[in-house]
């Protein structure tokens, strides 16, 4: 038997980074839980709190330049996407013979290139779905940490499985091994797709898909979109459908109302979104594909436009 997962080390500290470690950190030791960074935002996260749900995370910080750094059992990303780039750089002298790599990123597409640089056997396919956190600054809230959902690649190990399963049971996070996550990944992408995109476009918390046909309805109309390019991609077998839209509905339904998404707080903050990962991938599938996506070419060009908009009050605000 492949020993167990006993250290772990995260790279990103925004929502997902500071949600995650500190559920982990209430089972691990401290020297069994770490961030990997630059030097230059390691000097910044020193002088910074971190709390989740308002309890004060006193999170360990190791360097990415680390020559003798002790390879990892587990590293998890959990930067925005068009981080992902300089996340794969960071962890090399972190990565050893026996490191796994999970990828908590939105999009269908970071485990590739993850394997492009590591091998595809260490990149065990996950997602992460049912959470409503939200952070301000490096204060995190939420009330429901949500589901890690994860599944074997053609590449996968199923002793690899078994030990992710083993860690997330130990510090007693909710997971899943799915038999098919290709199907749960392109899933995830649908919900983000039409919810995360719809929430940026109306600045709306989730209460608004609970209580909105309109909100449910624009969502719905981009989901459709992807549903259609599963079909031509034959993902599952026969795509997605009916069942997939009212599973993202339910799961919608219970989060706390006043929570938003990713998305969301990001167009509300002025910062950059991950419009690139939804509406502009589901654009150029749709292409590939001979789909037509008029719903998301809106969305993109509809969230392009709040971004600079935000970058614009931002740039004022500093003068």
């Amino acid at each position: 038997m492949d020993r167990d997962i006993k250290n772990v080390s995260f790279v990103g500290c925004g929502a997902l980074g500071i949600l995650y470690a500190s559920l982990m950190l209430r089972h691990l030791a401290p020297e069994q839980l770490q961030f990997i960074a630059g030097p230059d935002r390691i000097a910044r996260y020193q002088q910074t709190e971190f709390s989740a749900n308002s309890v004060r995370q006193d999170f360990r910080f190791v360097p990415s330049e680390a020559l003798d750094a002790r390879p990892a059992d587990l590293i998890i990303l959990t930067v925005k996407a068009y981080g992902l780039d300089d996340a794969i750089s960071l962890i090399r002298n972190y990565v050893g013979p026996d490191t796994l790599i999970l990828s908590f990123l939105n999009g269908i597409s970071s485990e590739e290139a993850i394997a492009a640089a590591y091998g595809p056997s260490r990149v065990v396919p996950c997602l992460v779905s049912g959470l409503d956190a939200t952070r301000t600054d490096y204060a995190v809230r939420f009330s429901n940490p949500g589901c890690i959902y994860f599944g074997a690649s053609e590449d996968t190990r199923p002793q690899d499985l078994e030990r992710i399963a083993r860690f997330f049971d130990a510090v007693d996070l909710p997971s899943s091994c799915e038999p098919d996550i290709t199907r749960k990944l392109w899933w995830k992408f649908m919900l983000n797709v039409g919810t995360n995109q719809t929430s940026a476009l109306l600045r709306a918390p989730y209460g608004l898909f609970q209580s909105s046909p309109d909100a449910r309805q624009i969502a719905e109309m981009a989901m459709r979109e992807v549903c259609a390019l599963s079909v031509k991609r034959g993902i599952g077998g026969a795509g997605l459908g009916e069942s997939d839209i009212a599973e993202v509905f339910a799961v919608l339904d219970v989060l706390d109302p006043s929570g938003m998404t990713s998305m969301c707080q990001d167009i509300r903050a002025g910062r950059r979104t991950e419009v690139d990962i939804f509406a502009a991938a589901v654009i150029k599938l749709g292409r590939e594909l001979g789909v037509p996506v008029p719903i998301n070419t809106f969305l993109y060009h509809a969230i392009r436009a709040l971004e600079a908009e935000g970058a614009a009050t931002n740039r004022e605000a500093r003068r």
